[in-house]
């Protein structure tokens, strides 16, 4: 496919999603949701194998079916107030949220890096803004959901040697804490959303410069420098304190409405994410040592990119608790 159509279905792509993200009625929002799915299968054929094919295939469907439910609940809540709750479960399965994530890590283990990291960033955005214009007593319902797909992930990434499936379960867990922060201030969800996003790409800045699937094939490059700000990016993804990736599960936790044990389970996935991601870098990084580590530099631009991707999340944090306090003192005034 060559580069003018890749253009095209990334426009489609992006302006499917703001057309979701704008949309004041139930038909645009599902057209958004179709165009979106249609703008995003062609790019998953970056070298026609068989496997990508498969990849579509498999993404296709679970899409189509949730599409289906989606505007059909959307029909009928019309007349019924309780289908909203399909309109819901609709969005866990394109977002492939536990139990619904059955297509999820089969489609992951076969796409290049680039359709795997769309899938893993981009495509979360319209689902979740879908939820957060629900009624918030229907999204409360699906409250469990989030909790088993917080703790799927944190269980499913345990015993994995492929740094794609590790990312894999990490976004499962991560769309969890998304499905929490849609019952709190809105705010929450875009900051929550976007932080991740720009932790996904600080990683895939250094995936898209190695060929090794492995994490201690990845871990052991030549530049222990590098591996050193990879792990820190990892890290920060698992929500190790004081990262920037800790500070967005804290805001979910302090203002969030749900339960106390929805909370727990969050915090339980949590911590099994960060178990088996200290354990990865841990022992990867203990045989690097000081010299090496003054010996090596790293490229400039690059390192650049990396401190910008972890600082931005930061002030977007203070920025929007800065608002908020804000909006605060005008209303109490």
């Amino acid at each position: 496919m060559k580069s003018p159509n890749k253009l095209l279905f990334m426009f489609l792509m992006v302006s499917s999603t703001c057309l979701v993200m704008s949309s004041s009625n139930w038909l645009a929002t599902w057209m958004g949701l179709e165009i979106n799915m249609l703008g995003y299968i062609p790019l998953v054929f970056l070298k026609g194998s068989t496997s990508e094919s498969e990849a579509a295939v498999k993404y296709l469907i679970p899409q189509s079916v949730g599409s289906t439910m989606f505007i059909s609940s959307a029909i009928m809540s019309n007349y019924l107030d309780n289908t909203q709750i399909f309109m819901v479960i609709a969005m866990c399965l394109k977002l492939g949220v536990a139990p619904l994530h059955f297509w999820f890590p089969p489609v992951m283990a076969t796409l290049q890096l680039v359709p795997a990291f769309i899938l893993l960033t981009w495509q979360k955005i319209a689902p979740v803004m879908v939820i957060t214009s629900l009624n918030p007593l229907v999204i409360k319902l699906t409250m469990p959901i989030a909790v088993i797909s917080a703790l799927w992930g944190g269980v499913g990434g345990i015993n994995q040697t492929d740094i794609r499936s590790l990312l894999t379960y990490s976004s499962i867990g991560h769309t969890g804490w998304m499905l929490v922060s849609t019952i709190s201030n809105p705010s929450i969800v875009f900051t929550y959303l976007m932080i991740y996003i720009l932790i996904n790409t600080s990683i895939y800045i250094f995936l898209a410069k190695e060929d090794t699937k492995s994490y201690k094939q990845l871990f052991s490059s030549k530049e222990p420098t590098k591996a050193l700000i990879l792990a820190i990016s990892l890290l920060s993804l698992a929500g190790l304190p004081p990262l920037t990736g800790f500070v967005m599960k804290l805001l979910v936790l302090v203002f969030t409405e749900a339960e106390l044990f929805i909370i727990l389970g969050l915090v339980a996935g949590a911590l099994m994410s960060l178990f088996y991601y200290l354990s990865l870098t841990f022992s990867t990084l203990t045989s690097v040592s000081k010299i090496n580590l003054i010996k090596y530099t790293m490229n400039p631009k690059m390192s650049l990119m990396f401190f910008l991707l972890q600082i931005l999340p930061l002030t977007t944090i203070l920025f929007f608790f800065w608002q908020g306090k804000l909006t605060y003192k005008l209303l109490g005034s």
